[in-house]
């Protein structure tokens, strides 16, 4: 994904596999050994960087680095020379990103090609700031293995550090450094409030503020650090984030109201927005959702701009007196971290083009003709067969047919009457495809807003969050206009409720596209995700950060969300990424809302994270607490790794279904548990309301491809194998879950990672429904089946 790094650090929890891996991976080039004939690195006419890297074994063709620029995706990169040293990777900082030297490079020294060992475990980040370039503009970085430190020269010499610098209380501050320092002094914004020379150097130090200095969330506070051998002087700012945390915090600023956002009224609307530690925030009225850069002509940057006041709790309000029903806004918000920074509203709930400014809305000029009568339906969630699929793969491929104009979007994914001819014989395509499977629930990955050029679209997966409440402008046949989008997707819900179909959302609250500059992390820096002890971003997600759902606000948010999206577009599920980074409370309380809104939403997630998280496993909604769920699932990969070695096993491996040798009596075990609805892990999950059970989904290989990647090549016996392996899953206990395209025997052409591969790769081929329509007649017969079973078994209970 663009930041769809999905489960790059995934591979670290080898228990719990399944989720995305969605990056690219640079694997050409032999590894040098360092030994008497050196090989010389590239050399570059621009800034670059060179990791020199040293192990005890001298053995570095099994190593390598994969490399990201702060904020964006990772990829792996080989080691291209050799010194007396070790091995060197040497690479133009241009690479990661145009700003590289002032925002960071992270870095994980790993095995070659997989994710089986990291020396050491985690993720470390290089600051330019810290390091001199040589004559070469080369930034020279050594690294020597089982150790986390990262030194500037071969002589294994400490860069000066300050490690972290927080306040631990309103009145304490603690500082520490990675080698001695003499001196310090504590800033309160200019202001030199506090300094002292050390009567013994010491790594770090502990103060109080001298009397009647409390910490203030509206200022600014920074400590300045003299180092002892280099007599180098280092600040930085200190973070006052601990202080969330506490109960004072809590009493002063956490917000129960239900009105953050715009209220609208056609009189006038009022704007609240929360960010307690901001010392000015204005709003901002424009009558054009596009900014002149994205286009001269139909963009405008004209405003009007209203000052907010700030009230209880830290919110920030102020009302105008006018319809402004259609118009955009923004807020331009100061801190002491932002300065007259603009940000879109975290509760937008439409926006312009790309998702750059916020949209006012008047939902009753959304609403389809009845959209009165139209409710979710209310399905038992075992009697669910879930039907996953991308907006665009339903009508990307020539095989659809549908108006052209219509392909890739809500209107295409609910465009009936499509149909493909070829070898005398005629088929049901998209949407009509989907209703005749008989198929009574859809799952869309994701479809709010996203990073993406909505106006060039090239394919993405959609785990690249940008405004959680806006829909995805790329599927609108108008991205400028933020009504169409949902005018297209709610007339899409109403013809798959009238089909008998419930939409289901794929939601990925637990990271987002970029921290750093976030709407979130400019309102309240700190506040909104979670942070090793270093103070660097923790990245269970793989991504680069992850949301920090204990947080009260940001718990409210997630909630907010989810009720707004169940109400206003009357969802009927929704499908959490990644919701191992999610503490069970919040998970608790989400789904406790959403059943309020609709009783049998059906709410499931991925019950594991994408690396390790700062969050207790014990807090949080990973698999092994799934006893612990209230009203909510978990996807059963237990199941799904005893029939076909799915997920993150090796391409070659092989389960109950695709092994023709041998049985596997754990693999049965797991099987003869799913069909009884239990996930057989450690603290096994017996209830069939808490389990999906499934074989493939978007993430890895389709169910074609990995039988064929186990070394099964003759197509009657992958046909065979492949209604077998799905037979299980469909007469299980549980909710039932399939990969769109599974019925007619979906190939990606071996693409186990098609993030954003494109969308040939990503289609819908519904030739192959030609091809296979046995297995799709199959497939009806199943879902039939599936349907009078849970029918059946709902009677006896």
């Amino acid at each position: 994904m663009n930041k769809v790094k999905k489960a790059v650090l995934f591979l670290s929890t080898i228990a719990l596999s399944g989720a995305m891996i969605s990056c690219n991976s640079n694997n050409g080039g032999d590894t040098p050994t360092p030994g008497d004939d050196f090989i010389t690195p590239p050399a570059y006419k621009e800034d670059s960087i060179s990791f020199h890297y040293k192990r005890n074994d001298t053995k570095y063709d099994n190593w390598a680095l994969w490399l990201w620029a702060k904020g964006g995706e990772g990829k792996e990169y080989t080691f291209n020379g050799t010194d007396a040293f070790g091995a060197i990777a040497a690479y133009p900082l241009s690479t990661f990103s145009s700003n590289t030297a002032t925002a960071g490079l992270g870095f994980i020294v790993k095995s070659a090609g997989s994710w089986s060992a990291k020396d050491p475990d985690g993720d470390r980040f290089i600051d330019f700031s810290k390091f001199e370039k040589d004559d070469k503009n080369i930034y020279h970085v050594y690294l020597q293995t089982n150790d986390s430190n990262i030194y500037a020269n071969s002589d294994l010499t400490l860069i000066d550090e300050i490690t972290t610098a927080q306040f631990t209380s309103s009145t304490q501050i603690a500082v520490s450094t990675n080698t001695n320092i003499v001196s310090y002094k504590i800033y309160e914004n200019d202001s030199v409030i506090l300094e002292k020379t050390l009567s013994t150097p010491n790594i770090g130090f502990r103060c109080v503020l001298p009397d009647g200095k409390k910490a203030s969330f509206e200022n600014s506070y920074r400590v300045e650090v003299v180092f002892e051998k280099s007599g180098k002087t280092l600040s930085t700012n200190l973070s006052t984030r601990s202080l969330y945390k506490t109960t004072e915090f809590a009493n002063d600023y956490n917000y129960d109201g239900d009105d953050l956002g715009v209220t609208y009224a056609m009189a006038g609307s009022t704007f609240k927005v929360w960010s307690p530690i901001s010392s000015k925030v204005s709003l901002r009225i424009y009558d054009n959702g596009t900014p002149s850069s994205v286009s001269e002509t139909l963009g405008s940057n004209s405003y009007k701009e209203y000052e907010m006041s700030k009230g209880d709790k830290g919110v920030w309000s102020t009302y105008v007196n006018l319809d402004l029903a259609g118009k955009y806004y923004t807020y331009i918000v100061t801190n002491s971290e932002y300065k007259v920074k603009e940000i879109v509203d975290p509760y937008a709930k439409s926006c312009g083009i790309n998702g750059l400014r916020g949209m006012i809305v008047d939902f009753s000029k959304t609403n389809p003709d009845n959209w009165g009568t139209i409710s979710a339906h209310q399905y038992d969630r075992k009697s669910l067969t879930v039907y996953e699929t991308h907006v665009a793969d339903i009508t990307s491929s020539a095989t659809w047919t549908g108006k052209p104009e219509n392909s890739k979007t809500f209107n295409g994914a609910y465009e009936s009457g499509t149909t493909y001819t070829t070898n005398n014989m005629t088929v049901k395509t998209g949407f009509d495809n989907i209703k005749e499977l008989g198929v009574n629930a859809v799952q869309f990955i994701p479809i709010f807003d996203q990073a993406n050029d909505e106006n060039n679209k090239t394919f993405n997966w959609g785990y690249n969050p940008l405004n959680y409440n806006c829909l995805e402008g790329s599927y609108s046949s108008n991205p400028y206009d933020g009504y169409t989008r949902i005018k297209e997707f709610k007339n899409l819900v109403k013809a798959y409720n009238e089909s008998s179909i419930n939409i289901i959302m794929d939601v990925v609250y637990n990271h987002v596209n970029s921290a750093q500059g976030s709407n979130f992390d400019v309102l309240m820096p700190g506040y909104f995700y979670r942070y090793n002890g270093d103070g660097t971003l923790s990245n269970g997600s793989g991504c680069g950060n992850e949301t920090a759902s204990e947080m009260y606000m940001c718990r409210k948010f997630m909630i907010d969300s989810a009720s707004f999206w169940a109400k206003e577009y009357k969802l009927g599920g929704f499908r959490f990424d990644l919701m191992g980074l999610h503490d069970l409370e919040t998970m608790d309380d989400l789904t406790a809302a959403c059943k309020a809104i609709n009783p049998s939403i059906c709410i499931y997630g991925e019950p594991w994270s994408g690396g390790t998280s700062t969050l207790t496993d014990s807090l949080s909604a990973k698999q092994v607490n799934g006893n612990l769920y209230k009203g909510y699932g978990q996807f059963n990969d237990q199941m799904r790794d005893a029939l076909i070695k799915g997920g993150l096993n090796g391409t070659g491996a092989k389960g109950w279904v695709t092994n023709t040798t041998s049985i596997n009596v754990d693999d049965s075990s797991k099987i003869q548990g799913g069909i009884r609805g239990i996930t057989s892990i450690t603290n096994a999950i017996k209830d069939p309301n808490k389990t999906v059970n499934y074989v493939t989904c978007h993430d890895n290989y389709t169910l074609y491809d990995r039988i064929k990647a186990a070394g099964i090549n003759d197509e009657s016996t992958i046909k065979k194998m492949a209604m077998l392996a799905n037979s299980v899953v469909f007469t299980s206990q549980g909710t039932t879950f399939m990969l769109a395209g599974e019925e007619f025997l979906r190939t990606k052409q071996g693409n186990g990672n098609s993030y954003n591969a494109s969308y040939a790769v990503n289609e819908l081929d519904y030739g192959l429904k030609v091809k296979n329509i046995d297995m799709f007649n199959n497939y009806k017969k199943l879902i039939a089946l599936n349907n009078r079973l849970m029918d059946y078994i709902l009677i006896l209970h």
